[in-house]
């Protein structure tokens, strides 16, 4: 089922402004708290008809697009229509949570710009209006981890204390065998579980302010792309404790402290609470394939934080290099009368 937000004044389609922070009609300027949207109530899909991907028919206009496997919210392609797949956003396939964009299309067209210099470099159509135009927000989805852990250290350390006797210089190396035991708690350890992103790009657009997470509502989505999940909290789950592993050899190394060296020797961890939720993220998205490779500029949607690497046009670098060269000749011409 296809969820869409109405103008009540002039029937236009609605969008979330993401500076108001309300549903706004574009066509006669009527704005919308997203309390007074009436909340969805409908059934949702099984992750196997989720997988086979379903028709469905833009309400504004009647064009007929067949989403992608994991898609739950995009533009119609024949009008831009915002359209809310709603009967895939249900059960354990609707989101926790939500970090609302606070980045508008504005800020994310400049931030482009600046990312690739006004296309000083860039090869001809890279910074055009239709490959701006291109730029679209996207929420990605995300899963938020949390765990309570007791910890046991065991390290080998030693204190080092070098003095002179007579005529004699003395190391005096004293070993301790040195336990510790932690309650630890993790929260917000996000994981990226989507497949279509590069796990290394999406890294670089963190961290998100988690603070600011809200409870999910569709209008959130009205205009913007979104999809779910590619990888459960499960499949997940023992990349997530490696990372948390991570973090308390690190915790543990610094604890122990006092003495002149620490070697952890042995560290258990025992996960007393482990609890997920499956949130929305946003970010602002185009790529651009250029002699065969494909570029992508991503920005956080919440802080602007950019990833990505714009491609270069090896003719505009010469030329430049040789714009260089020419004047740099030119002055040492000139400079040779008065030497």
């Amino acid at each position: 089922m296809i969820l869409h937000y109405s103008c009540p004044g002039c029937g236009a389609e609605m969008t979330y402004d993401i500076k108001k922070g309300k549903l706004h009609c574009n066509h006669c300027d009527r704005e919308m708290e997203l309390s007074e949207v009436e909340p969805w109530s409908g059934s949702g899909m099984t992750d196997s008809e989720i997988l086979e991907g379903t028709e469905y028919h833009c309400p504004n206009c009647g064009g007929v697009m067949v989403s992608k496997d994991k898609g739950t919210s995009t533009l119609c392609a024949y009008c831009s229509a915002p359209m809310i797949l709603a009967d895939r956003l249900s059960g354990n396939r609707r989101p926790a949570k939500i970090l609302p964009f606070h980045m508008d299309r504005q800020d994310a067209e400049e931030a482009f710009r600046k990312w690739c210099k006004n296309g000083r470099f860039a090869p001809k159509g890279f910074v055009s209006a239709n490959n701006i135009q291109r730029l679209k927000g996207m929420y990605v989805p995300y899963w938020l981890f949390h765990f309570d852990a007791k910890v046991d250290v065991q390290a080998r350390a030693t204190n080092i204390l070098v003095f002179m006797q007579g005529d004699y210089e003395v190391t005096e190396t004293e070993i301790y065998n040195v336990h510790r035991a932690y309650n630890l708690q993790y929260q917000n350890i996000p994981y990226d579980g989507s497949s279509q992103l590069e796990d290394e790009e999406m890294a670089k657009l963190e961290p998100f302010n988690f603070d600011e997470l809200r409870d999910f509502d569709m209008p959130y989505l009205a205009g913007f792309e979104s999809s779910s999940y590619d990888f459960t909290d499960s499949e997940l789950m023992p990349a997530v404790k490696e990372k948390v592993d991570k973090y308390v050899k690190d915790y543990a190394q610094g604890a122990v402290s006092g003495y002149t060296t620490v070697n952890i020797e042995n560290r258990n961890i025992d996960f007393t609470r482990e609890e997920d939720e499956f949130i929305f993220v946003p970010i602002w998205f185009v790529d651009y394939n250029y002699h065969g490779n494909v570029y992508k500029f991503m920005m956080n949607g919440q802080n602007g934080r950019i990833a990505g690497k714009p491609p270069v046009s090896q003719m505009k670098v010469n030329l430049w290099w040789g714009g260089i060269s020419a004047v740099l000749f030119i002055l040492c011409f000139i400079g040779s009368f008065f030497w």
